[in-house]
């Protein structure tokens, strides 16, 4: 067991290395083909957060197990908004701005009960797949345009990327370097993902656990590691709204992208235990950060510990009653 958790430790890193050079790769080629400010922001603010859990879900979906893709993508926004903006709140004095909220965290409502929807009636086949994904597209244009019209947004969208990626938002490589930069990190994140996910599955079978509850605890805090960094040092820079900002995009891209992308690559069944426990939790947590603005108040210590005791309670309840929903 020692050995396994080595593994898969020494996999999470490189995954994030890789995830995190790749992203830095994709900026980089944004800016040297003048990509507009706008453009850069609004777009690479979700993706550079989710290269570790789009690599880890597809090669899951890709392998045949499904648990583990819907799982850690399930599992990454539960510990994005349950244990990361939690602590955003509770450790941070400055407040968040009501437009943040609202423009970030109504869309992200909208996604989950979209997505919600979509697996009450059904598993997730190609065809939810291309809804998701069209209504992720259709997202990234309402982002564009907002950004677009609003130069305040356009620059708050560009902060939200810079601070994912760690550097200053005008930083700049010369394409040899970012050519190199992509065929390095390509492979390492697709062996680095490979290796985590059999890493999981072999810890699965030792714990005797079902590859859902790994994918929902193990896989997730892996790929979710990088947006918790960069969270977390934004906030104790006296940046909460972009913080949230980048939490609350992220969770969007990772209902409708993350999941969307594994479940075109192969459909991914949905258990009774995802619609009665895992999904519901989800949307909890989603909702619990904007409960404030709808009696007029805005989020704070007491949302966020709200937020991480939600999420407490439902990793401890993982191992307790998930067996009952789905034996």
């Amino acid at each position: 067991m020692i050995g396994l958790t080595l593994q898969f430790s020494i996999g999470v890193l490189l995954l994030s290395k890789a995830a995190d050079w790749f992203a830095r790769a994709v900026a980089g080629i944004a800016r040297e083909t003048h990509m507009p400010r706008y453009a850069v922001g609004a777009v690479l603010v979700g993706f550079v957060t989710n290269v570790s859990a789009l690599t880890v879900s597809v090669t899951a979906a890709l392998s045949g197990k499904p648990g583990l893709s819907l799982g850690n993508a399930v599992g990454s926004i539960i510990f994005d908004t349950g244990l990361t903006l939690g602590l955003c709140l509770w450790l941070t004095r400055v407040p968040v701005q009501t437009p943040w909220l609202r423009d970030h965290g109504f869309p992200m409502i909208l996604a989950g009960i979209a997505f919600y929807f979509f697996t009450v009636i059904t598993d997730l086949t190609r065809f939810t797949a291309l809804l998701l994904l069209i209504l992720l597209a259709l997202y990234l244009a309402w982002s564009l345009a907002a950004s677009r019209r609003e130069p305040e947004l356009a620059r708050e969208a560009e902060e939200l990327a810079a601070a994912a990626l760690q550097h200053a938002p005008g930083a700049r490589h010369r394409w040899a370097a970012l050519v190199l930069l992509v065929s390095v990190s390509l492979p390492i994140l697709v062996l680095s993902g490979q290796w985590v996910l059999s890493s999981a599955i072999e810890m699965a079978r030792s714990l005797g656990v079902s590859d859902a509850v790994i994918g929902l605890t193990l896989l997730a805090t892996g790929t979710s590691i990088p947006t918790l960094v960069a969270a977390l040092a934004a906030s104790r820079q006296g940046h909460l709204d972009t913080a949230v900002g980048m939490i609350l995009g992220a969770n969007i891209y990772t209902l409708l992208g993350v999941i969307g992308v594994s479940a075109l690559a192969k459909p991914l069944p949905v258990t009774a235990a995802n619609r009665l426990f895992d999904f519901p939790v989800m949307l909890l947590l989603l909702i619990i950060p904007l409960f404030p603005l709808m009696v007029g108040r805005q989020p704070g210590r007491l949302t966020g510990g709200l937020l991480l005791l939600v999420f407490a309670a439902y990793e401890y309840s993982l191992f307790v009653l998930r067996g009952v929903f789905d034996p």
